[in-house]
């Protein structure tokens, strides 16, 4: 009885630490991946207000 108990014990630990294993990897890459969204929201706020600034100076200048 206390084998099967210790055996059963074993088993969910090592089930346990594959879960999180593989979460850690899950969380690194949505790390990443927001990374690289936030610096595409960045340059297209950068772009955007270039072409704005563009317009209102041709506006100007006409």
């Amino acid at each position: 009885m206390a084998l099967f108990a210790l055996g059963r014990r074993y088993q969910n630990m090592i089930t346990m630490r594959q879960v999180w294993k593989q979460s850690a990897r899950q969380v690194t890459a949505r790390k990443v991946s927001a990374h690289q969204a936030a610096k595409a929201m960045i340059g297209i706020t950068v772009i955007s207000a270039f072409i704005v600034w563009l317009v209102f100076n041709l506006n100007r200048v006409m």
